[in-house]
């Protein structure tokens, strides 16, 4: 296991732009304004050979007990128990507040090792205007600017010493020595606000991993969550809620509308959640034809089902669905509910049928076999007094399944018979809830 390290301290502090920093690349939101940060976001990082699991929190408000604050409270006490060290971030441009106080009492009741940080500290001079800190009764202080990567070697060095002297005292074996299991499986939840993905999310890992609240928009960030389930490596992605562009408010929603589709671009199988009582929009058949454009596997899951099911029947909402998605009429559909739990387990089994039919290969021979009963069957139209064969097939990769078909007259090729196709590859072999590709070629 990774040594985890949360990073803890009061709103505005740079603990965001200190985890970017940390893990190389932007995935936190870093606005500066206090409480963009609410959920738990989990990165990797390796330095001096050893890999770390960070972790980025919401800004610490103890006293407070109104709006978000209580959640944040309660996410970064759930992160502080699983960590194996913290970093205890301080603003060396406002200087020490009670807050802070406030926070390090709090802290050093985990008895976990700390690494006490003074961000924002630019040059050597600003470092010098600092000593009320040493009010704290600490003897050791790492100033850095995160924003600019100044002064982070001697913080990253001495928590690489914590990390390998606590790979001592546990007495961890040869990590060679580890289970080796199928990975990159990374399963999405995107769709509007307030449709219950981070509510499903917390279902499948047993516990309250992300916030949840009734307020549309708590989560902005995209954040991930690894499991082993049943012997596979599943990466659990929830993401903030998707809007149309003219009812995006603010500059942070903006990004969090960017890292959802981000989201959609590096996950394997995206779920598209609904619920249930408002049904499929036309901002959900947006982000279903985005899902298939980027080649994911697909799923739609209509959550909130146990508020409308005497209603109606599955059969005729899962119709009314796939109407209204024409172009992602192969998704599997599934009916939960996060709140009581029904069907919760059934999405992972889903996603890891999609993902098998999203690698499904078929060996050349057969696959021409089928091609010659497809084409027996309904022959493509004469075009232009030319008569439009289809000679040879072969699968070029997966992922999605992708096949190049060459022809004589691959330009002639009609959009109704290429459709005929890819439904004929469905009722053949299947390929639920997976994007086909069709390349015509012209015969060499």
């Amino acid at each position: 296991m990774k040594p985890i390290i949360s990073i803890v301290g009061r709103p505005n502090v740079g603990k965001s732009t200190l985890f970017n920093r940390l893990i190389g690349y932007k995935k936190a939101i870093t606005e500066d304004i206090p409480g963009v940060t609410r959920d738990r976001n989990y990165g990797e990082f390796e330095y001096s050979g050893k890999d770390f699991t960070l972790v980025d929190t919401g800004g610490f408000e103890p006293s407070k007990d109104e709006g978000y604050f209580p959640l944040v409270k309660k996410q970064i006490e759930i992160s502080m128990e699983e960590s194996a060290m913290i970093i205890f971030v301080l603003d060396g441009r406002d200087g020490m507040l009670p807050q802070d106080v406030e926070i390090l009492d709090i802290l050093r009741k985990y008895e976990k090792p700390l690494f006490f940080v003074v961000n924002k500290i630019d040059s050597q001079k600003k470092e010098l205007d600092t000593p009320e800190f040493y009010a704290l009764g600490v003897e050791r202080f790492y100033s850095l600017s995160a924003l600019h990567g100044r002064g982070l070697e001697d913080l990253l060095e001495d928590m690489v010493k914590q990390g390998r002297l606590m790979e001592k005292e546990g007495g961890e074996g040869d990590e060679g020595e580890e289970e080796e299991i199928e990975k990159g499986i990374r399963i999405a939840m995107v769709g509007r606000p307030n449709t219950g993905k981070s509510s499903i999310i917390n279902r499948l890992l047993g516990s309250e991993r992300m916030i949840v609240s009734d307020m549309a928009g708590t989560t902005r960030d995209a954040i991930d969550s690894v499991i082993d389930y049943k012997g596979r490596e599943i990466t659990l992605i929830d993401t903030a809620g998707l809007r149309r562009k003219s009812k995006v408010l603010g500059k942070i929603e903006g990004y969090s509308v960017a890292s959802a589709l981000r989201t959609i671009e590096r996950a394997t199988v995206v779920n598209l959640v609904i619920d249930a009582e408002e049904g499929i929009s036309h901002q959900d058949a947006s982000i279903a034809h985005l899902i298939v454009t980027q080649g994911k596997g697909i799923c739609v899951v209509v959550n909130k089902w146990d508020l409308i099911r005497d209603s109606m029947s599955e059969g005729e909402y899962r119709r009314m669905t796939l109407e209204s998605i024409p172009h992602a009429d192969f998704a599997p559909v599934i009916f939960t509910s996060a709140k009581t739990g029904a069907n919760i387990r059934k999405i992972m089994e889903t996603d890891i049928k999609v993902y098998g039919q999203l690698t499904t290969r078929i060996e050349t021979g057969r696959l021409n076999k089928t091609f010659q009963a497809i084409s027996q069957k309904l022959h493509p139209s004469r075009q232009r007094n030319a008569e439009v064969k289809i000679n040879y097939v072969n699968q070029a990769k997966s992922m999605p399944p992708t096949f190049i078909l060459f022809s004589n007259h691959p330009e002639l090729i009609q959009e109704h018979y290429k459709r005929y196709i890819e439904n004929s590859l469905r009722v053949k072999y299947g390929f639920e809830g997976a994007p086909i590709r069709l390349v015509f070629k012209k015969k060499s």
